[in-house]
């Protein structure tokens, strides 16, 4: 021990003397070196346990071992539920972000969802009891916890169903999940981020690979399951049930009629009161405007008092033709005239659709209804006896005609099936030049650019089509009956161009039921006048992008057939969960729960 120690040891005896300490006069011993090294080595030791408990705790090594619920062979721990929780969020945000609205949605007395805020900082919804007095607060982590709680405990009770039974997921799924886990990785080392620490910023604290890949194995159990299981109870919705079924909820099936409906139109424009010989004019465009609303409703009396289909359209298409319509466009106005399986609307109806699916006095196939709409008044009396006047307004008059072909009945088509090659709105808006494109789809772009065109969905789809015709693929046949001509391709090579272009995972979609896909889509799909591995030859404009259509024909499943077995096998479904969870015994730690950060 050097001088200078010693005398500070010292100047610390004297300190304490001060104190209280009467044997300041006896000299007190040194202390041995080795006790300076164990105080030292002791503290560093401390200082290396809080470091290893920190990045252990960071990677859930702790977290991990706390269960938020469980069953008897099943548990969900804390980074996993994160997992859940986070994930709910994520694709909440997701699914509203796009939307420009998702500020605005909130539940009473909140706040709309910040991003860059923490979910238990932020209030989803408050409410004061007016009885008691009491506000019940719910966060914005709440409100997810309580999502991803309802669907854990739908994952446990149906995991416990599979161990029971000894389902298991195969080789092929958990290849599946490897390479959900690869994406993961290449998705943190695209954001800069270690695969732990990526993480651990999309899911909260602790999570790791390991929490994911368990919740992504319960998951997929669960959902191997209850597919199993829909299927089952979907096989036991037999012919007789189906028809049963139909008989005790017609009001849900019956809802679809087929008529035929023509609106003619005789609209009023005046001329302007500083034309040269105005009221002269206007005097007889009046007159005229009278004269062809009388004609019109001459038109739909005659319509009206058709006895058959073929003698209201063989007379429709005439006024069409005395209208100046070309043997072409009479046809296709015809054509739009016919709505085929028109659906009741849910919401509010027009006066001609609560006439076709009105209860008190049942439409029939052949009858006929006339609705007129004479619009505003066109000429107002302005003068008088002495000095007649008048002041013109412009104004429509329509006269509507409606044919039933088949009244209130269920939807007995066959489902479809159909090929598609999308072309995204956004893939192609506001593009330039084609670096951001590759392979084919980069040089069908730089055909649009070469012809001085402009590279957009919409364009891309046209010259596919036009491509399509170059290279031989697709022909025209003509329908001699009406005149209309059709594009047509085989399959394999429809499928080879949907694999080289389209924006979807899928070219083809099979047992394409009514209501499964987007309006415009099912619009053309389901038209009648569809002839097998015909091409649209104007792309289908959806909410997504363009699409080039494919008919592959009919499936052999009727609709509403399907509708009754899908309802029943639901509701089969519905009454067995029901049991098998209030079985499954859960232990849920509800003081977990704050551990997720």
């Amino acid at each position: 021990m050097g001088k200078g120690n010693r005398n500070k040891n010292s100047q610390a005896a004297n300190v304490m003397s001060g104190v209280g300490n009467k044997r300041s006069a006896n000299k007190k011993r040194e202390t041995p070196t080795w006790v300076g090294t164990l105080i030292v080595v002791s503290v560093l030791v401390v200082v290396v346990l809080f470091s290893v408990f920190c990045i252990l705790n960071s990677r859930g090594v702790f977290l991990r071992k706390q269960i938020v619920a469980k069953t008897e062979n099943f548990e969900v721990t804390v980074p996993m539920m994160s997992y859940m929780v986070y994930t709910e969020y994520q694709e909440w945000v997701n699914q509203y972000s796009s939307s420009g609205y998702m500020q605005y949605i909130k539940g009473e007395g909140g706040d709309g969802l910040s991003t860059s805020l923490p979910l238990r900082e932020q209030i989803y919804s408050q409410k004061t009891d007016e009885t008691t007095g009491v506000t019940t607060t719910v966060t914005w982590f709440d409100m997810f916890a309580d999502r991803a709680a309802t669907s854990v405990e739908q994952i446990l009770v149906l995991c416990e169903q599979a161990y029971a039974l000894g389902i298991t997921l195969s080789d092929e799924e958990m290849a599946a999940i490897d390479s959900n886990i690869q994406m993961l990785e290449l998705y943190a080392a695209y954001s800069g981020y270690t695969t732990s620490g990526y993480l651990a910023a999309m899911y909260g604290r602790g999570v790791g690979e390991k929490d994911v890949r368990m919740m992504l194995e319960m998951a997929e159990l669960a959902t191997k399951f209850s597919t199993l299981k829909s299927e089952e109870l979907k096989n036991g919705a037999t012919d007789v049930r189906v028809e049963s079924y139909y008989q005790e909820n017609k009001d849900k099936l019956d809802i679809y009629v087929d008529y035929i409906s023509y609106t003619f139109t005789v609209d009023f424009k005046p001329v302007s009161s500083s034309d040269a010989d105005a009221t002269q004019k206007n005097e007889e465009l009046y007159d005229q405007f009278v004269l062809d609303k009388e004609k019109m409703q001459v038109r739909v009396d005659a319509l009206a008092a058709c006895k058959t289909s073929e003698a209201f359209c063989d007379l429709l298409m005439r006024y069409l033709q005395e209208d100046g319509k070309t043997a072409t466009e009479a046809f296709d106005a015809q054509s739009n005239a016919h709505k085929i399986n028109f659906v009741k609307p849910e919401d509010e109806e027009s006066e001609l659709e609560k006439w076709l699916f009105g209860t008190e006095n049942p439409v029939k196939a052949g009858s006929t209804h006339i609705i007129k709409d004479e619009g505003d008044d066109a000429r107002q009396d302005v003068g008088d006896e002495e000095n007649p006047a008048y002041d013109y307004s412009e104004t429509k008059a329509t006269y509507t005609i409606c044919y039933v072909l088949r009244p209130v009945h269920k939807d007995d088509t066959h489902l479809q099936n159909v090929g598609h090659i999308l072309f995204k709105t956004e893939t192609f808006k506001d593009l330039k030049d084609t670096s951001t494109l590759s392979g084919k789809t980069k040089e069908l772009a730089q055909s649009l650019l070469d012809k001085g065109q402009t590279i957009s969905a919409e364009n891309m789809a046209k010259a596919l089509i036009e491509l399509m015709i170059a290279e031989g693929k697709m022909t025209t046949v003509t329908d001699e009956a009406t005149g209309k001509s059709y594009f047509r391709i085989d399959k394999d090579a429809f499928k080879a161009y949907g694999e080289t272009y389209t924006e979807d995972s899928n070219v083809f979609y099979e047992d394409v039921a009514r209501g499964d896909m987007v309006a415009a889509f099912e619009e053309w799909l389901y038209d009648t006048d569809r002839i097998e591995n015909e091409v649209s030859a104007v792309a289908v404009k959806t909410t997504y992008g363009y699409h080039v259509m494919f008919y592959d024909g009919a499936s052999e499943d009727i609709n509403w057939q399907v509708a009754a077995r899908d309802a029943i096998a639901t509701a089969d479904y519905e009454a067995w969960y029901k049991t098998v969870s209030e079985a499954c015994k859960i232990d849920v730690n509800a003081d977990n729960w704050a551990k997720i950060q």
